[in-house]
């Protein structure tokens, strides 16, 4: 039987076993109490973001963060996962530390429709690094500038900690001239971004 032609009281015994994560609890909880007070229309509301507790939270979640961008619309996959928004005026800029190599450092930005911004970065130094695509849950900002600049300032920020970190290792050396390849070209284009030289971000 479909999760929605469940018993209220079966539904409640659905939700109460999962265990939402910290930021999922007030979805959980807004759900189970409407539930409770049979709020049909918060009910309805809920339930027409997924077919089990588990789709039905992360999705409304998901859905709310949109919001903030702008994104208003519900569109599903076939497996019924709210779909990612689509960022308008994307664009991804890649440094590349050595010819005909992929470009494993690298930075995408996006504006949502309502004119805020957020970006994706993914950085390597070699031996570490981290990466995080374009979505809803990124950092919000009101204009282009502000996104780029921050997402520049991370990328150096986990440059500097990578050579810290590896400072002892055996390739450090390999790692540094990766890094510092990296690190010139980003700064370069911070430089051209802000109009001044981002000394208090030299990193070797």
């Amino acid at each position: 039987m479909e999760y929605r032609n469940l018993q209220i009281s079966e539904k409640i015994e659905q939700v109460r076993q999962y265990r939402p994560y910290r930021e999922e609890r007030q979805y959980m909880t807004t759900y189970l109490l409407a539930l409770r007070r049979k709020d049909q229309q918060l009910m309805e509301e809920y339930e027409s973001f997924g077919d089990c507790p588990r789709q039905i939270i992360m999705n409304r979640r998901e859905y709310d963060r949109g919001i903030l961008f702008g994104f208003t619309e519900k569109h599903f996959s076939s497996y019924g996962w709210l779909q990612n928004s689509s960022f308008a005026e994307r664009e991804e800029i890649k440094f590349i530390h050595k010819q005909g190599w992929v470009a494993t450092n690298h930075l995408t930005i996006g504006r949502g429709n309502n004119g805020k911004w957020t970006f994706g970065v993914s950085y390597s130094t070699g031996g570490w690094g981290f990466g995080s695509g374009l979505s809803v849950w990124g950092k919000i900002f009101d204009n282009r500038k502000e996104c780029m600049k921050t997402a520049l300032t991370e990328i150096l920020v986990g440059h500097r900690e990578a050579a810290e970190k590896l400072k002892n290792d055996t390739c450090g050396n390999f790692n540094a001239q990766y890094s510092k390849e990296v690190v010139r070209q980003v700064k370069n284009l911070l430089d051209e971004l802000t109009g001044r030289k981002a000394v208090q971000l030299e990193l070797f």
